[in-house]
């Protein structure tokens, strides 16, 4: 297929195409064509059709992609290979927009199409990058290399005639590097969007360093070969193929001072992810080592709020104890508007773990025993725990974990997601099990398979119990809703964990611990995750 006419006419079928058979179609058009043999006004009257339907065609997979981050579905597989082959027609197009261009760059108009097409390229590049970062992928090598010989070339036309178009191309270049060694796998798809056009604001004050680094810099591997997020030292042979990204003047209060309040609390948050990376691997290692810890093997895990509250409830309770109780927060779980309260059958074992819950009319009460809950109309609601399942350990300290997750279809994890691990055997401070935080996600072998976590283990003693809204004169336990409390050396209680929306409706709580309850003030958030917040607390009754 060499003629423009019969591309316009694949051109009118591929908008009545489904998005991927549509890019595989535009692929194999593309590949069969002889540019060499078009003459340079079909060449771009090919450009000025082909470009924005590519641009549209992204947005129609991007669309698609509508999904829980983790796992990737094969569906998701398929949607960033074709993300990825679109991206390389259009950056095709905008190659041959730009030599079709050389030859007007003396006119004012050439000269502003050259830099719209130079900020095209880049936006392109840095889309694509993204849209692997929001899937949490590893960004292709290839991919890495591009953005680097676009900006180049970029640099290398625009800096001195346009100085204005390239500090606008520099500013969101250093901006995607930034949240790359930041690493955007430990943040969620809206603090990747937002901090990204935060960073694009504070470009100017970020440098490229190419000889000798700063304490504030960071390499960056040109060759692609190693992830940003990844490079936390230069390694032999590769200084030469690589810049340093010093980012010390984003510790400047005159680069934040015109900020927005939100864009200067994201800028924050960045830079308090920046601190592990500015401390050096034996360091890091020195700190978290906890002596004398055997390496376990496997873990237990457990995902989610409710189930670990379910969970450590059930690991908690004494033996011989058949019966307890469970209270659902409305927020965590759909279609359910106020906490529900029933009697829960003992479990013998992990199999045994799962739960369906479901919900009556309002005002009766749940039979967990004759798996009562249908309503009057016949239409039943389910919900389920996430069950405990192993996972591969890689390592562990004192400070935190990392895993090795077999994708299982009954369960989800994402950033900030609390976990609890079940160890086979005691370590030396006594103990079997441990509660966490899930601070960054990768899926990690060719098939997205498996995803790579890191955690951030809490210290103290956590105990389940349940709580309700404090208010003087009233006795009545109108709500119950599960919260984890954390206890010092002492046993006196410093946090709390419980569903955001009992924290927004209440300041202070009784708390049952054991046969009694105790009176907790609430203080300031120490944690935000997924539908819970982890809040200081002190005891005002004691």
């Amino acid at each position: 297929m060499t003629q423009p006419m019969d591309l316009h006419g694949l051109l009118d079928q591929l908008l009545l195409r489904e998005s991927l058979d549509a890019v595989r179609r535009l692929g194999d058009a593309f590949a069969d064509i002889c540019w060499q043999d078009l003459s340079e006004t079909e060449i771009s009257a090919i450009v000025v059709d082909f470009l924005p339907f590519l641009t549209r065609l992204a947005g129609r997979i991007r669309a698609d992609l509508r999904q829980s981050p983790l796992p990737l579905s094969d569906k998701g597989r398929l949607r960033i290979d074709a993300l990825l082959r679109v991206y390389r027609c259009a950056q095709l197009m905008l190659n041959l927009k730009l030599n079709s261009l050389s030859e007007r760059v003396d006119h004012d108009s050439g000269r502003e199409y050259l830099v719209r097409t130079h900020q095209d390229r880049v936006d392109w590049a840095i889309r694509t990058v993204m849209d692997c970062y929001l899937s949490y992928v590893d960004v292709p090598k290839s991919l890495y290399v591009d953005l680097h010989q676009v900006v180049e070339l970029a640099r290398s036309e625009l800096q001195e005639v346009q100085p204005v178009g390239w500090q606008s191309i520099y500013q969101h270049y250093v901006a995607i590097l930034t949240l790359a060694v930041v690493n955007p796998y430990g943040l969620t798809r809206e603090e990747m969007e937002d901090s990204y056009s935060c960073l694009v604001q504070v470009g100017g004050a970020i440098e490229l360093v190419r000889d000798k680094p700063t304490p504030t810099s960071r390499f960056i591997d040109l060759t692609g070969k190693i992830m940003p997020h990844l490079a936390l030292t230069t390694r032999g042979g590769l200084t030469e193929s690589g810049v340093f990204l010093d980012l010390g003047g984003l510790y400047h209060p005159e680069t934040t001072a015109g900020l927005s309040l939100v864009c200067r609390s994201q800028l924050y948050h960045l830079l308090d992810h920046l601190k592990f990376f500015f401390v050096g691997r034996g360091e890091r290692e020195g700190q978290s080592t906890l002596l004398g810890q055997r390496k376990q093997q496997t873990s237990l895990i457990t995902l989610g709020f409710l189930s670990v509250h379910h969970r450590l409830e059930r690991l908690s309770q004494k033996k011989g104890h058949h019966e307890s109780t469970i209270a659902l927060a409305g927020l965590d779980w759909e279609g359910l508007e106020q906490p529900i309260r029933g009697k829960v059958a003992p479990i013998s074992g992990v199999a045994d773990f799962k739960v369906d819950i479901q919900t009556p009319n309002l005002g009766e009460e749940v039979d967990w025993y004759a798996g009562v809950g249908a309503r009057h109309d016949g239409i039943k609601h389910h919900q389920s725990l996430n069950e405990p399942s192993t996972w591969d350990v890689v390592n562990f300290s004192a400070s935190g974990f990392r895993f090795h997750w077999r994708l299982s279809s009954n369960s989800h994890a994402a950033v900030d997601d609390l976990l609890l691990a079940e160890w086979p055997e005691q370590d030396k401070a006594g103990s079997a099990m441990t509660i966490g935080i899930v601070r960054w996600v990768r899926h990690m072998d060719a098939e997205h398979k498996t995803i790579d976590m890191g955690v951030q283990r809490f210290s103290g003693t956590l105990f389940a119990s349940y709580a309700r809204v404090y208010q003087t004169g009233d006795t009545r336990w109108s709500k119950r809703w599960p919260v984890i409390v954390q206890l010092d050396q002492r046993a006196v209680p410093v946090r709390i964990i419980l569903a955001t929306a009992l924290a927004v409706e209440a300041q202070e709580l009784l708390v049952m611990q054991e046969e009694t309850e105790m009176r907790l003030a609430l203080g300031s958030v120490c944690q935000t995750g997924q539908g819970f917040l982890m809040m200081e607390a002190q005891r005002v009754d004691a």
